[in-house]
């Protein structure tokens, strides 16, 4: 069996980052990219879990936003003491996780 060299472009605050990880497991990086490898092979898959971030719905965030100014303005219309800051309706709005 030959081997090939080869190289990757890393920011070098994550290399050592992940280089100190391995150190502590008594691991090399390149021990490591041949175990991710050969376990991508084998099962067919990436050898951990990964998942992808939903992407931002803009109507789901303006009727969420509309929601949140009706009942603003509500609170200013009838309880004036109990109004919601604008900047308490930018943070919940930040906050919400769209489905």
């Amino acid at each position: 069996m030959t081997t090939t060299a080869t190289s990757i472009r890393m920011d070098d605050d994550l290399k050592q980052a992940v280089n100190e990880k391995l150190d502590a497991l008594g691991m090399n990086f390149n021990t490591f990219v041949v175990m991710a490898s050969k376990q991508l092979v084998a099962q067919n898959k990436l050898p951990f879990e990964t998942t992808v971030p939903k992407p931002f719905d803009h109507e789901a965030a303006i009727k969420e936003l509309e929601k949140l100014l009706a009942h603003s303005d509500y609170e200013l219309n009838y309880n004036r003491d109990k109004a919601i800051p604008i900047q308490q309706v930018a943070e919940e709005l930040a906050r919400y996780e769209f489905e």
